[in-house]
């Protein structure tokens, strides 16, 4: 696999991951963001913008190229962690996550035992609102969401 660059994918600068320290929300994206890519790369911020980790982006991803946020309609990130375990996230580039990409992260997490954790963008009245968090993993991660008695919409694997 060749070495694979962003552009001309901006997703993440869209809005879709958000950052308390660049004013962006889902569908409202960053001022620096152009349908030629980040005006301002050279010298953009360290957070959120250098420290962002594109799970396809990474070394070794094992996403394959469909899978790039623009196409795929998800942002994935691996090596975060929930309760203390590592778990891997998904950010919908649109509102909702689509069902074959997520059907493909469910997949993904079973074959690997590595929860996933993913949200839905809730509008009302055509405006941003609220995440609403959910979850896909093995019993014992489902457990211990349940146990800590979190906002998480949780399934099993």
């Amino acid at each position: 696999m060749g070495t694979r660059t962003c552009f001309p994918c901006t997703a993440c600068c869209e809005g879709w991951i958000t950052s308390k320290r660049i004013e962006m929300s889902p569908g409202k994206p960053c001022r620096h963001c152009t349908p030629k890519g980040c005006a301002i790369y050279e010298k953009r911020p360290q957070e959120p913008c250098r420290t962002f980790e594109c799970g396809w982006l990474q070394n070794n991803s094992p996403l394959p190229d469909p899978m790039r946020p623009d196409r795929c309609g998800a942002i994935v990130a691996f090596n975060k962690k929930c309760l203390g375990i590592d778990v891997f996230v998904a950010a919908p580039v649109g509102d909702t996550i689509p069902a074959a990409t997520l059907n493909w992260l469910m997949n993904y997490a079973r074959k690997h035992s590595l929860p996933l954790l993913y949200w839905t963008n809730v509008r009302e009245g055509g405006r941003f609102v609220r995440q609403e968090q959910s979850g896909y993993g093995p019993p014992a991660f489902v457990e211990a969401v349940k146990s800590a008695g979190g906002p998480i919409e949780i399934m099993s694997a």
